[in-house]
């Protein structure tokens, strides 16, 4: 009997015909060596065109998507900034809003809106589940400061395909953060007001955001909060399907950082200095699952909430399994501190409000 062919022996050809056309997937053969799958597809698919490039490229070497990954691959549902015409749209949405509506005003509305919160676990309710909303709008600030600082860096490698994830990743964390905010009722406006108009004093992040400096700290950081994301994520992507995506591609951003470690931390030139960022940053990584003052409602008790007490501790296994040099994250979640941020929050938002302000309404028309 015939042997059915394997990947291995079945070759994919991709070929471009002239040099302004695309380089384009032509079709399949079967070859028992690479060298004749080349041969074999010139005279298949050469016969009739002249080729200017032709690849061949064994089956069993692709990395192709599965049915499971249609979600990664839906960028309208998860990143409509890349849009066409999203900018338009945003600043025509903007300048509808009332212009005496604070930002207060706008975000606490926003937060009222019954249809706008993530669904609770089958195990938490009351207290506990405020508490994990709080968690979420504090990760979404977290998200934000980090996607900023990410596209200030994507010109700072000599590598084209590094400079392209860090930008990717970069995009993804705002995009992130701002389904978080639709997830608990913002609309576009409301979104806008909570991001660029609440004072520095009224924001929560985490002490890691002080340190995304240095390369070394900002793979650190993007390690742990692309992981405290994941943890919290597992909560909800069962009953949510944005939150699903979101945990999704966190966890690409979570090896992605991952490799970024070890490669840090192996690295002679490299290792004392990673070593000392990922312990000041994971030893600032406490408060990540820690709500602030504002988020712990009065009928709370004293101390870190069970629920809050179980995800760091899945964020300290996560760290852990991560690579790094050692983690010195503290035993139990420890809560935010408002206004914190130092320079790195301040020159997010100043950044962030003299692009708004000076945005040109003629630039996407």
């Amino acid at each position: 009997m015939p042997q059915v062919p394997t990947d291995d022996d079945v070759y994919e050809v991709f070929a471009q015909t002239g040099t302004g056309s695309a380089l384009s997937h032509v079709g399949s053969l079967v070859a028992p060596r690479r060298d004749a799958a080349w041969h074999l597809a010139k005279e298949t698919y050469g016969r009739r065109d002249d080729l200017s490039r032709l690849w061949v490229v064994r089956r069993g070497d692709l990395i192709v998507s599965t049915a499971d990954d249609r979600g990664l691959l839906a960028a309208k549902t998860r990143m409509p900034h890349r849009q066409p015409g999203f900018p338009t749209t945003r600043r025509r949405d903007r300048s509808a809003a009332p212009e005496d509506v604070g930002a207060a005003t706008l975000t606490a509305a926003a937060r009222e809106r019954p249809g706008g919160s993530l669904p609770e676990r089958d195990d938490t309710h009351g207290v506990a589940g405020r508490a994990l909303d709080g968690l979420w709008l504090a990760l979404a600030d977290d998200l934000f400061v980090l996607g900023n600082r990410l596209g200030e860096r994507i010109v700072d490698y000599i590598d084209l395909e590094e400079s392209l994830a860090v930008g990717s990743i970069g995009q993804e964390a705002l995009a992130h953060a701002e389904t978080v905010l639709a997830l608990h009722g913002f609309d576009g406006p409301a979104a806008d007001a909570h991001f660029f108009e609440r004072p520095r004093e009224q924001w929560q992040v985490s002490g890691v955001i002080g340190r995304l400096g240095d390369w070394p700290s900002t793979v650190a950081c993007g390690l742990v909060i692309a992981a405290a994301v994941t943890v919290l994520a597992e909560e909800h992507a069962a009953h949510e399907p944005a939150i699903a995506a979101v945990r999704d591609e966190q966890r690409v951003h979570l090896d992605h950082w991952r490799r970024w470690a070890r490669a840090l931390a192996a690295w002679p030139e490299t290792s004392e200095e990673f070593a000392r960022a990922y312990a000041e940053v994971t030893r600032s990584a406490g408060d990540l699952f820690g709500a602030g003052p504002r988020d712990v409602p009065a009928d709370a008790p004293p101390g870190p909430s069970a629920a809050a007490a179980e995800l760091h501790g899945r964020l300290a296994t996560l760290i852990l399994d991560s690579g790094g040099p050692g983690s010195h994250l503290p035993d139990l979640p420890v809560p935010r501190a408002a206004g914190s941020g130092g320079s790195v929050l301040a020159d997010c938002l100043a950044h962030g409000r003299v692009v708004r302000e000076h945005y040109a309404p003629e630039v996407f028309l």
